[in-house]
């Protein structure tokens, strides 16, 4: 009878394990997912940042070249 007993428990205990990971893997995945999404997002914005600032110093030498070019040389 108390071999029957550890059996049952053992079964209950397997059984109860297999609900939780039946539920918690699609939770795991989705939570890896969200966060995924969230790293590509910042990263999407940290890029866009940096070109931004490339852009504003393209724009600066630009003007700067063409003042450069608006200045009379002398001899």
């Amino acid at each position: 009878m108390e071999v029957l007993r550890e059996e049952e428990v053992l079964q209950l205990e397997e059984e109860l394990l297999r609900r939780l990971e039946e539920k918690l893997t699609p939770l795991v995945e989705q939570a890896a997912v969200d966060a995924a999404k969230v790293a590509m997002h910042q990263l999407r914005l940290d890029l866009m940042s940096h070109l931004s600032r490339h852009e504003d110093t393209i724009r600066r030498l630009k003007r700067t070249e063409s003042a450069l070019n608006h200045i009379p040389t002398t001899r």
